[in-house]
């Protein structure tokens, strides 16, 4: 359809977009899909919780460090929180449903509302793999000492952090206003995303690729410095068990932050694309929501199939201390304190 639209794409008071009925095909069917995989991980994310609550009740062997689970349970939420955003900015008006509805909407704080709560969200989620590594590094580091030194990075640095850096990095947009913008080729007529206006989009892009780029390279660096100190630490006197159930774990849980590693290569490209090769932006797109949704979905999948915690095998009591019963120069008993991630 050839409908003559203004520079800035906005479908606000075009008679075309008004009257728009949208025809039921895949395009609009792709609203709800979304829905089949967001409803069991939404169940399996409360099945962590429940677990997890049961498992230090019984004083589990495998149960996960209380300052990890409460950043992961955070991630979930942020993540979420981040696809309800995402949603309802690009895949819900993507279809063509909210086509004739926005077309009567002027821009409004409203809907920029919706763009400052959709980047403050991906923030939050971008920070988490890099805040959850700080911690582990931190316990490794530190195991007799872990707890208090825990909560102080807890205290002092991630709270600060995620309160913080996310509202620095949206500070710009607090005076935006959303409209409705007609999306270009391979997209048709009538799907539509609530857009800031190419000015603050390009400022966002760029903050947003920054920060990406930042975390990523920091949670590179604490990651090898984790897999360094492992190296490190010989355990002689933990039994073979408490070894591979530890090995296990750290497994489980490098898995489920490398899930994020999707969202930011197709992020990444929607960024550089738009920066360098606007052509190819509407088509890069695409991209969006599919490595969105799969951080979204896969971070609770894989750490409830790869984590010990969650299979009834391990569900054997805690013990905090062993004690190896070889007798020294001074026949003192030597006591190691062990913590499991």
């Amino acid at each position: 359809m050839n409908t003559i639209l203004p520079a800035n794409g906005s479908i606000h008071g075009i008679p075309a977009c008004i009257d728009y009925t949208p025809d039921i095909d895949f395009s609009t069917l792709q609203a709800f899909i979304p829905l089949i995989y967001i409803i069991p991980t939404t169940g399996i994310m409360i099945t962590i919780l429940v677990m997890y609550r049961n498992a230090k009740k019984n004083d589990n062997a495998a149960s996960m460090d209380s300052d990890i689970f409460t950043l992961i349970m955070l991630y979930f939420l942020f993540n979420s929180m981040f696809f309800i955003g995402d949603y309802l900015r690009f895949n819900l008006p993507s279809s063509g449903l909210i086509t004739s509805f926005c077309a009567s909407v002027r821009p409004n704080r409203w809907l920029g509302i919706l763009i400052i709560y959709s980047y403050a969200t991906n923030y939050l989620t971008i920070a988490c793999p890099l805040l959850v590594c700080t911690v582990r590094l931190t316990i490794m580091i530190s195991p007799r000492n872990c707890r208090h030194y825990s909560d102080l990075v807890m205290r002092w640095f991630i709270i600060p952090f995620l309160l913080l850096v996310p509202a620095a990095l949206i500070f710009l947009n607090f005076h935006v206003f959303g409209y409705c913008r007609q999306l270009g080729p391979p997209f048709e007529f009538g799907s539509i995303m609530i857009y800031e206006g190419d000015e603050y989009y390009h400022t966002n892009t760029i903050i947003h690729f920054s920060f990406s780029c930042f975390m990523l390279l920091s949670g590179s660096i604490i990651s090898m410095l984790m897999l360094f100190q492992l190296r490190m630490t010989v355990p002689s006197n933990t039994s073979a068990r408490t070894k591979e159930l530890r090995r296990k774990i750290e497994l489980s849980l490098s898995l489920t932050m490398l899930s994020g590693m999707v969202p930011f290569i197709t992020n990444s490209i929607v960024s550089v694309t738009f920066l360098w090769s606007r052509s190819n932006w509407f088509a890069s797109l695409i991209l969006h929501p599919i490595g969105n949704d799969f951080e979204t979905v896969m971070m609770p999948w894989v750490l409830f199939f790869t984590h010990p915690l969650f299979r009834k095998k391990n569900m054997v009591p805690k013990m905090s201390t062993s004690s190896v019963a070889s007798k020294s120069t001074s026949g003192r008993k030597v006591s190691t304190v062990t913590r499991v991630l």
